[in-house]
């Protein structure tokens, strides 16, 4: 028998010096011990079925990994010769109480080892019956658990919302538009010709965005913080905060206001005429390859511009909402520009999802107005390229999409935070953020959130962060 045992073990690669019992570990459930009698133990993955009329096979959406639920049946014996312990009914109030309590529990697995699990409602059943005497069965259902972690905490990490994402975005929309357009070409010189047409219309739109995207205000509103300079500035200088989540970002005043003012003014200046440089350079493309290079240069270098964070994203929102206003009759110039219209609006749009990502809503109305108005930006773009089947353009732009939405509800539009207050008269920012949050010092924080017309005279009812 011993030869036709190690003969079988030998024919299933197994080795018949390993002992499986050797490996069992203790079983333990907060440093309770107890016997294990079977186990089993639920695994598998979350889906998620799409069934369709007049289709014979589902869609299976995968969901990630299922939830692990692990079930054992053990016992509770007094005197064993397995693991020291007092009395069973000790063990028995010793399980119990570690079943009762709050929060994860590590549990000692006798074959998957150490889980930090939690224990389900009526998880723990027990059985005493005079003929086990000393000997108490259990039944225990656990379910694994983890850090309190979410697919995406926020946006930034997971790449979509970077310039190097909005590089293989713009590329490959580029590559795309290329193609599509050779396909209609027949000779290069009217294709030249239509793509010039279209794009000196955007280039004196942007030209002129520029323009008031470099003015004074502007420029120097991107500088000088809220909380020394006013509530209208959108900079970090003398420190900023927002109503939306009580952050505050302090900076250093030690700074010449004057030699800041002229070094924003002088980087301005070399930004706008590097822009319009560019955009010279786009009229004087002899191809689409160089077409797209030029459009690429000039878009990267309005994200880049010394201007306020909020004026880039109007101005790349506006040429993206670029329309070629003539009349054409040939349908080959119909289709180029309207290629061409296609591209400069999703480069676009990509280039205002990718700066949103530094803006800091001072306020929970501001980060949703920020939201609508991104949204509507892409949207735009993504319905342009879902008229040409740009399939995998529309992908990428989509994603883009939710991963902004992600990001401001993660960054200024916590609205779960905020509550509505009632007050029985009018006073002013001080004393209600004396009288909310005992601390009169954030009433900078009320007043970028409610947005009052005087911060001495506060509407009675408003929303505003909870603690």
């Amino acid at each position: 028998m011993a030869l036709i045992k190690n003969a079988l073990s030998s024919l299933l690669g197994e080795d018949s010096s390993w002992s499986w019992a050797e490996h069992l570990r203790q079983a333990s459930f907060r440093g309770v011990p107890f016997g294990v009698m079977s186990g089993e133990g639920v695994f598998g993955r979350r889906v998620a079925v799409h069934e369709y009329p007049y289709r014979d096979q589902a869609w299976v959406e995968d969901l990630g990994r299922s939830t692990r639920r692990i079930t054992i049946k053990g016992f509770l014996i007094q005197d064993s010769l397995v693991y020291d312990a007092p009395d069973v009914f000790t063990q028995r109030d010793n399980l119990i109480a570690a079943c009762e309590e709050r929060n994860t529990g590590t549990l000692i697995h006798p074959t998957l080892g150490e889980l930090t699990v939690n224990i389900t409602e009526s998880g723990l059943r027990i059985n005493e019956n005079a003929e086990n005497g000393r000997v108490f069965e259990f039944e225990l259902v656990v379910i694994e658990s983890g850090l309190k972690v979410f697919a995406i905490t926020e946006a930034e990490s997971t790449g979509l919302l970077t310039s190097k994402n909005w590089l293989k975005t713009a590329t490959t929309t580029a590559a795309k538009y290329i193609a599509l357009v050779k396909g209609e070409m027949r000779t290069i010189t009217q294709t030249i010709e239509t793509i010039k047409n279209t794009a000196d219309f955007w280039v004196m739109m942007a030209t002129k965005t520029v323009n008031e995207a470099t003015n004074l205000s502007d420029s120097l509103g991107s500088i000088f913080g809220s909380d020394q300079y006013g509530r209208y500035q959108t900079g970090t200088l003398g420190g900023t905060v927002s109503g939306a989540t009580g952050r505050k970002v302090m900076t250093d005043l030690s700074s010449d206001d004057n030699a800041l003012i002229e070094k924003q003014l002088t980087a301005i200046t070399i930004d706008r005429e590097d822009i319009e440089s560019q955009l010279n350079s786009v009229l004087l493309a002899k191809d689409p390859e160089q077409f797209c290079q030029s459009i690429q240069d000039v878009i990267l270098k309005i994200m880049e511009m010394a201007s306020s964070i909020e004026r880039r994203m109007l101005l790349l929102s506006q040429l993206s909402q670029f329309e070629y206003p003539n009349h054409q009759e040939d349908s080959q110039s119909i289709r180029v520009t309207q290629l061409t219209v296609t591209y400069l609006s999703v480069v676009t749009a990509a280039a205002v999802a990718t700066l949103s990502t530094q803006t800091l809503p001072s306020s929970s109305n501001e980060a949703a107005n920020q939201q609508r108005e991104v949204c509507a930006v892409i949207d735009n773009a993504l319905t342009q390229v879902g008229d040409l089947a740009m399939d995998d353009v529309y992908q990428l732009v989509n994603e883009m999409r939710k991963a902004m939405v992600t990001q401001y509800i993660h960054k200024g539009s916590e609205r779960g935070r905020l509550a509505q207050y009632s007050l029985p008269s009018t006073l002013s920012a001080l004393h209600i953020a004396n009288r909310l949050y005992q601390d009169a010092s954030r009433s900078d924080e009320l007043v970028m959130e409610v947005e009052p017309k005087h911060p001495a005279f506060m509407p009675n009812q408003f929303k505003a962060l909870k603690k």
